[in-house]
This record gives structure tokens, sequence and C-alpha cells, in this order.
């Protein structure tokens, strides 16, 4: 998660006269300089020729290795990568600003990052399919990284990144995982199979003229978290897929990582559905990680998750087929930082507009501070607890917050559960939708 320097060397070379200095005087040459030696010849030095070219293949190209074109190249190069699988992870130190590593072929499958017997420079396991460490706007475009033991493409400590048309399949953790930068992009890219999230953009500074992250025209399938995010701090989702994990999208606010809260978020224009995957069950391809939350487990079976955020705006999502809520809003009595505050849920579609009924569509603790629902689709339903609906959802002209004891009893219950969550699902069947297939419940 988190920088280094590389000095160019200046060699000089000095040439030695060939024999004792002659000084002229008025009276003429100098009796040395009259008998010349024949100067000696000067030793031909061969010029090391410089590196343009940072292609890798197998054959026939100036590097074999991606890690070695990497190395070589300088700040600002281009890595260009031919198809082919390479078992090896990739680490690009903080020397390497500007740095692209693009993959050639026609789309990403054509050049695979394999993590199964991949290493590092150093000879241990590779953790990483690309680990950039401290270098700013790197560009990583048309590749997979596949099966390492952490994550597929991993950024930390920068300013500025692209992750452009990835991949990323079963790696332990995370696909596509942002730390402790500001400012960066994740686009038209997949990730399934991952332990916590396909997305990830955590532990964001504050900035006075903040730097925008943007996550657009992604898919996250088959995670335990489509989208995760602690700390995350101006941060866009849009127009985007999160289908098939446990929960699709989660910005949370936790004490592991620093910047709390995770604040000024907007989740808008994106399918979440289907987020009915209970990876606890035995037999599960994907094994979760340990959760962040302590005690309390993830939950499953929701679409949207506010964990303790502040001024997040969710809004025009279509949100459907999540068997027990749609969105959901829950503060963390134990961590101060993680009070709702002034969130807003508004314009969203909800499920009984797609004859594809969420659980219970709406639901939230009432705790926190201006937080606030409305105008969401005709027959959205809200989940009751012991306050009055207006009181526990309230609009957005000046809305009025108190916690419900009754809600958060019944999340205590819910997140202590693990496979078990699965018991107060309202199950249906879906309508069909091209090229997909819901999960409901299967652990793989």
């Amino acid at each position: 998660m988190k920088r280094i320097t590389l000095t160019a060397a200046l060699v000089a070379a000095a040439i030695v006269p060939a024999g004792p200095v002659a000084v002229a005087t008025a009276a003429g040459p100098t009796a040395s300089s009259a008998a010349t030696k024949k100067p000696a010849k000067k030793k031909a030095t061969k010029k090391k020729k410089k590196v343009t070219n940072f292609t890798v293949c197998r054959r026939g190209c100036p590097f074999s290795s991606i890690q070695k074109a990497v190395d070589a190249a300088p700040a600002g190069a281009t890595v260009k990568i031919k198809p082919g699988t390479y078992t090896e992870g990739v680490d690009v130190k903080d020397t390497k600003d500007n740095l692209k590593i693009i993959g050639l072929g026609t789309k990403p499958e054509e050049v695979v990052l394999e993590g199964k017997g991949a290493k590092r420079p150093d000879g241990n396991p590779a953790q990483n399919g690309i680990f950039v460490d401290g270098a700013d706007n790197v560009e990583m475009r048309n590749i997979t990284a596949q099966n390492f033991p952490a994550n597929g493409f991993f950024v930390r400590n920068c300013d500025g990144y692209v992750m452009d048309r990835l991949i990323a399949g079963f790696n332990r953790a995370y696909g596509l995982y942002a730390f402790n930068c500001i400012g960066g992009r994740m686009t038209y890219s997949k990730g399934f199979g991952h332990g916590d999230s396909a997305f990830y953009i955590g532990q964001t500074p504050f900035q006075e003229k903040p730097k925008p992250s943007l996550i657009s025209h992604v898919e996250g399938y088959e995670n335990v978290l489509g989208y995760s995010g602690t700390n995350s701090k101006y941060v866009t989702i849009q127009f985007s897929e999160f289908y098939n994990n446990g929960a699709g999208v989660a910005p949370n606010t936790l004490g592991s990582e620093k910047f709390p809260p995770a604040q000024d978020g907007k989740v808008t224009d994106n399918l979440v559905y289907w987020n009915n995957f209970n990876y606890f069950k035995a037999g599960s391809k994907v094994k979760p990680l340990p959760a962040a939350t302590g005690s309390f487990q993830y939950p499953t079976g929701v679409g949207i998750v506010l964990l303790g955020t502040t001024n997040w705006d969710i809004r025009a999502n279509l949100v459907f087929g999540n068997f027990k809520w749609g969105i959901m809003t829950v503060s963390d009595p134990t961590y101060a930082p993680a009070t709702n505050r002034n969130n807003k849920v508004r314009f969203n579609v909800m499920g009984a507009a797609y004859d594809d009924a969420n659980g219970t569509d709406v639901w939230n603790d009432g705790a926190g501070s201006g937080n606030c629902w409305e105008n969401q689709s005709a027959g959205t339903t809200y989940d009751a607890g012991a306050l009055p609906q207006p009181l526990l959802y309230p609009g957005c002209n000046n809305p009025q917050n108190a916690t419900d004891l009754t809600q958060v009893a019944e999340v205590a219950d819910y997140l202590t559960k693990t496979e078990a969550q699965e018991e107060s699902w309202k199950k249906h069947p879906h309508p069909p939708r091209a090229d997909r297939t819901p999960i409901d419940g299967q652990g793989g």
C-alpha cells in the first residue's frame, strides 16, 4: 500500500597530452618542441546503444520478461506486451512515473499474468500481478491478472493512475486495488472471484482541492463484494454492473485504515442486481478474507451498503433481485467516525419496476444526521422499524434522524450469521437477462 529514487550517472572522459607541455618564447620554439613525438592514437570508445524498444514476447523481442522491460524502461516509456501467458509478478518502483504497460492483444484475455508459480524479482513468490509502489500516473491497459495470492493490479502512495480494459480473476484479495492514492481511473474492466472485492479504492487522503477518482463501465461479479472502499473519498462509481456478489457496492468507514470517514462519493446510473452469492457455503470457489468488521460478517443478499459514510449520493441506480435488501444504510455505534451523515438516496429504480423484487428495497438503522430518502420508483418498499416511516426515512428537505433500536437489533443479528444469513432471504425466480445466470445462494 505505499515511494524510491533513480539517479543517472554521468561519466567525463579526460584526455591527457601525449608529451611534456611546450612553452613558446619570443625567441622561437623550445628544444623539446623541435623533437616532436608522433602523438599516441586515441583509444576508440564504444558508445552504448540507447534502448528505446521495450516490447516483450517469448522469443524474438528485446525482452522476454515484463519485469526486465519495466526495469529497463525510463519514466514515461511504454512497455508493450505481445499475446501470451507470463508466469511472473511485476513490480513498478517509484522512479517510473508516467510509465505505460500495455497488452498488444485484441482483448485483455490474450495477455495473461499467471499467479500460479509466479516469482518476484528477488525469487520470492509474487503476491500481485502488477504492483505499482509510489509511481505516479502509471497506466495499465488490456491485460489479465489471475490466481495471485493477493491482488491483480495494485497501486499505492500515488498521484494518479489508469487501470483500463483489465481483467482480474480469482486473486485472493482484490482485483483492481488503489490504496493511499489521489485521483485515478478504473474503466472498462472486469473483476471476479475475489475474497474481498473486485474494485477497491481505500484510505484516500483528505484534499483541499480534491482530485476525483472514477470507476466507470466495469463489471464486478462472484466476489465477496463488488466494490469496497474503506475511508474512500471523492469517488464516482457510474455506468457499471455489480451482480452475483455477496453485496454489490459497499463504501465504508473503518478504523483499520487512515483518514476516516468515507466521504464525498457518488454511486450513480449503475445496475446492481442478484447479489445473492452465499460464499460462506462449503465448496465455494471463493474463500472470503476475514471480515474487516471484526466479529460481524459482511452482509449477503444486498445491493448497495453504506457503512458509516458522509455525504454520499446514491442516485438513479437500477437495484433489483437482491434477496435481503436493495439499499441499506448502517452506522457503527462503536466507532464514532463510522456514523452516517448527510447521505442522499434518491431517484433509484427499485425491484418492483423490474418485476424482480428485492427482499425489501430500502433498510436504515436511523442513526446519524442529515440522511434522506426520496423519489424512488413507484412501489418501493421500506423496512419497518419501531419509528414512524417519515422519521426513519425522511425526505431531503431538512431531514431529522433518530436511531431505531429495533433496526439495530435486526442488523446485529443478521451480521453475526454466516451461511444462515440466507434463511431470511425472500427468494423468487428472476426474469432472464442475456448472458447472465444468477447464483442465488449457491456457494460456487
